[in-house]
């Protein structure tokens, strides 16, 4: 039995990774699904947007070393984890997320959604479509609606904090270079946010690392495809 820690997307909470977690319990797995920062039932606290914060925050949940899952933001957080803890890291799961740093036009993009979001403005205009594949888009209206209504509940001073705090993050490459453990690089194949050639980086600077693309699956994997997620994951520890 392994423990597997599932960190979630922008702007979700940790009920993101019920379906999958469901999976990995049925195949007798210990799974913590956190609520980051902010999210969910998560206080912000009085803290600067600084994502270090949110590694402090999920490290003080574990007791013991871990699969460490991370999607979109929350692979940002799990690879904080990696590097401020690698012992923790009993295997690492990076779910469409990035490995670099954002360039001057995504910062700038992130500090025009969190003014949006502080000042009333539309803020998440448009995101569905970068979060969702097109065929989910066509064939999924259910899960676009349960998306939208994500969107509109986050609270807007947690996106704002949360927009800043990934501007903010470092590269984390050397990261990945260091991890003496195995890596699972899950990506949809119409994500457009963590496009392949990201993913192509990530699997580059790792050890050993193994790709895994989910067809007709954009941005959110573990809720476009939650059963193929589940699968990956259950792969990875299995490959142990």
């Amino acid at each position: 039995m392994a423990t597997y820690l599932l960190l979630h997307a922008f702007p979700f909470d940790g009920s993101m990774w019920n379906e999958v977690a469901e999976e990995l319990r049925a195949d007798g797995h210990r799974v913590i699904a956190p609520d980051l920062r902010g999210f969910g039932h998560a206080p912000l606290g009085d803290d600067a947007p600084d994502l270090q914060r949110m590694v402090e925050d999920v490290v003080s949940l574990l007791d013991e070393p871990a699969v460490i899952v991370g999607c979109s933001m929350g692979g940002y957080v799990a690879l904080g984890i990696a590097g401020d803890r690698p012992d923790l890291v009993q295997a690492l799961a990076l779910v469409d997320t990035k490995a670099t740093a954002d360039g001057g036009v995504a910062r700038d993009n992130r500090e025009r959604i969190a003014v949006l979001a502080e000042t009333g403005g539309d803020w998440s205009a448009g995101m569905i479509d970068g979060l969702l594949g097109q065929t989910t888009r066509q064939a999924s209206p259910d899960v676009v609606t349960r998306v939208a209504g994500v969107l509109a509940a986050a609270p807007r001073n947690t996106v704002a904090w949360a927009q800043r705090a990934m501007a903010a993050r470092s590269e984390a490459l050397g990261v990945l270079r260091e991890l003496d453990t195995r890596v699972l690089v899950v990506v949809g194949d119409e994500d457009t946010m963590s496009p392949m050639p990201e993913q192509d980086v990530i699997v580059e600077a790792c050890m050993d690392a193994r790709l895994v693309v989910i067809p007709d699956c954009g941005h959110l994997t573990p809720i476009e495809a939650p059963d193929a997620v589940g699968a990956a994951l259950l792969g990875l520890v299995a490959a142990r």
